[in-house]
């Protein structure tokens, strides 16, 4: 069953993958402005103003606000699983002994939470500003899931051993 649901998940980022990664490829670029006969501007004053508008701060307010949602979802995401493990379930992505160093499992929800904003920085570098938001949309998205599936796992119960009541 274990290696089911980690095929399962593995599928499902696979796909997620795919669909960023194609997105990438296909942004179109703004349509051309009509310029009207009165006005004759050059071509660099055009490319320049919409770059302008393209572009906007790495660290705005929007950014901001995703950044924190992915290091709360993440934190969430530590929660639930030390939740989760001390009602005596396994732990699917990391091995239990990882899980159980607390230390060592804080430091690699927080790596996560740098990787991805360092993800989204390589995007908004690139001019990917579609994907720099959506990199931490989706990070938000399938932490929480995890998270909340992490809680709605049954406490596991040892069995009892044969011949007692």
């Amino acid at each position: 069953m274990g290696g089911t649901l980690r095929l399962g998940l593995l599928l499902r980022i696979v796909v997620v993958v795919s669909v960023c990664a194609r997105a990438a490829f296909c942004q179109e670029s703004p349509a051309p402005k009509a310029q009207s006969p009165d006005v004759v501007r050059s071509s660099s004053d055009d490319q320049k103003s919409d770059l302008l508008e393209k572009q906007h701060r790495f660290w705005d307010r929007e950014n901001d606000w995703l950044f924190v949602g992915v290091g709360a979802s993440r934190t969430l995401d530590y929660f639930s699983t030390l939740n989760m493990r001390s009602r005596g379930r396994q732990e699917i992505f990391l091995t239990n002994d990882i899980v159980d160093n607390h230390a060592a499992f804080a430091t690699i929800e927080a790596s996560a939470t740098g990787v991805s904003i360092g993800a989204s920085y390589l995007f908004h570098r690139y001019g990917h500003h579609k994907l720099e938001r959506w990199t931490s949309i989706t990070h938000i998205g399938l932490t929480t899931t995890g998270a909340v599936r992490n809680y709605c796992l049954k406490t596991a119960h040892a069995a009892p051993a044969p011949g007692t009541p």
